[in-house]
């Protein structure tokens, strides 16, 4: 939000009286507890996951855990592969200049 709209919002606010003040803060304490709920209900569905996740994960066997790390292993080597290829004459196209 930026500061001119904060500006304008504390200007109305030395308007307001003592009971309209009340309402105020009465009317944003319950619009923060909707956004904290929704908030929390929206963190439920990953949390499950991630823990669904972990389960799944701790249920393997060693023998395909280390066949899926061998795997993700031979797959970052072939990226980094792919991306080093021009890495070099970029950093010597940069000398250059």
């Amino acid at each position: 939000m930026s500061q001119a709209i904060l500006n304008q919002i504390f200007d109305r606010l030395e308007m307001l009286d003592f009971l309209e003040l009340q309402q105020l803060d009465r009317a944003i304490q319950k619009y923060i507890a909707q956004k904290q709920q929704i908030s929390q209900q929206n963190k439920l569905p990953k949390n499950i996951n991630k823990q669904q996740l972990f389960r799944q994960w701790d249920s393997i066997s060693d023998a395909e855990a280390a066949a899926l790390k061998a795997e993700f292993t031979a797959e970052d080597l072939a990226f980094a592969e792919t991306a080093l290829t021009d890495y070099l004459p970029q950093l010597q196209q940069q000398d250059k200049i």
